[in-house]
C-alpha cells in the first residue's frame, strides 16, 4: 500500500488508524522543531520510533508521537514491509497509544492554567508513584530531582516537551512525590552574607 502526502491534509492520527493493520515504516520529515522520524509498524502495533537511525526510549518515543499528532506541517511516506534493523521493540498497541496520547493532550489543556512556571524548581519528596503514567518519568527524572531541577532543565535533560514536563511535575506534586524547592540564597550568596554578618559582629564587639 503506497501512501504519501503532507500532515496538513492528513494528520498523523488518521494515518496511523489507516495503517493499523499494515506492516512497514512510516517516515515523517519537514517538521518544525522535530527531527525526521520513522515509525515502524506491524499489524495493530507500533514496533519502534526512530530518529537519526536509532530507536528512541519509551518516554521520548511517546513525547515524539505526541508532538507529531499535533504537527500541522510535514511530509510523510509509508514503505510497506520495511522493518527496523535493530532489535529494540516498543510493541505498543496502536489504538491504545492513540487513545492515551489524546487523553494526555486533553489533560494538558485542562490543567494548563495551573501548571508550574518553566523555571520553578522541584525536589524529591516521596517514593515512586504507582500510577504507570508518571512512574517512568519519575524514574528518569530522579537523579535530577534529588539535587533539584526546574521544569525547563528536566525537559532539556530528558528530551521531553516542556509542557509535558510541567504536567508531570504538577501531577507528581499532587501525589506527594515531589515538592517545590524553596527559593533561598545560592551558595555564593550565602557566603557573602556570612562574611557581612561576621564583619558587623566585629564592629559591634569593638
Amino acid at each position: 500500500m503506497a501512501l504519501f502526502g503532507s500532515l496538513d491534509s492528513m494528520p498523523l492520527g488518521e494515518i496511523l488508524s489507516l495503517l493499523a493493520h499494515k506492516e512497514g515504516a512510516l517516515e515523517v520529515w519537514n517538521l518544525k522543531e522535530i527531527p525526521p522520524t520513522t515509525i515502524y509498524l506491524k499489524p495493530g502495533r507500533i514496533r519502534s520510533v526512530d530518529q537519526h537511525g536509532k530507536p528512541l526510549p519509551p518516554l521520548s518515543a511517546k513525547a515524539t508521537l505526541q508532538a507529531l499528532l499535533l504537527a500541522k506541517e510535514g511530509s510523510f511516506e509509508f514503505h510497506p514491509g520495511a522493518r527496523p534493523r535493530h532489535k529494540e521493540r516498543l510493541n505498543w498497541p496502536t489504538e491504545r497509544v492513540l487513545l492515551s496520547l489524546t487523553t494526555l493532550q486533553d489533560e494538558l489543556e485542562h490543567y494548563r492554567p495551573f501548571l508550574p512556571s518553566p523555571e520553578a524548581r522541584f525536589r524529591l519528596a516521596g517514593s515512586s508513584p504507582e500510577d504507570p503514567r508518571f512512574k517512568e518519568f519519575f524514574q528518569l527524572a530522579l537523579p535530577h530531582l534529588k539535587r533539584g531541577a526546574s521544569a525547563r532543565e528536566l525537559a532539556q535533560a530528558l528530551s521531553i516537551p516542556l509542557d509535558q514536563v510541567r504536567l508531570y511535575l504538577y501531577k507528581l506534586q499532587g501525589l506527594g512525590a515531589v515538592r517545590r524547592a524553596e527559593m533561598g540564597a545560592r551558595p555564593k550568596d550565602k557566603g557573602l552574607l556570612q562574611g557581612l554578618l561576621s564583619g558587623l559582629r566585629s564592629l559591634w564587639a569593638r
